[in-house]
């Protein structure tokens, strides 16, 4: 579609963006917590804000998003994080961000 000059689509991104739910973000988050209050190598580590994002943001930044925009979306981005393998990923990634982040906390900074 050609766009008129004197026409232009104007996108409202704010709008955009409360409809999108990357739903990773929650899934990676969930697991986080399982990790963390079921691993006992993790104990003593340090669970402030500032190391739980980066915990989070280390995970999320090496796997693939998975954005909603829908129920349906929703409800397919649920079966997906069933799937064994998914699972399994997102873990071993998280026990990684875990390990590095607890040896080089950011709120030291």
């Amino acid at each position: 579609m050609t766009a008129n000059k004197s026409n232009r689509l104007k996108i409202d991104k704010s709008s955009l963006k409360n409809e999108l739910e990357n739903h990773t973000e929650d899934f990676v988050l969930d697991k986080l917590e399982e990790v963390l209050n079921n691993d006992e190598q993790f104990n003593d580590i340090c669970t402030c804000h500032n190391c739980l994002l980066d915990m989070a943001s280390y995970t999320l930044n090496r796997i693939p998003a998975k954005y909603i925009s829908s129920p349906q979306g929703s409800l397919h981005a649920k079966l997906i994080e069933f799937e064994q393998q998914v699972n399994v990923d997102i873990i071993s990634v998280l026990t990684r961000a875990i390990k590095i982040i607890s040896k080089n906390p950011r709120h030291n900074e």
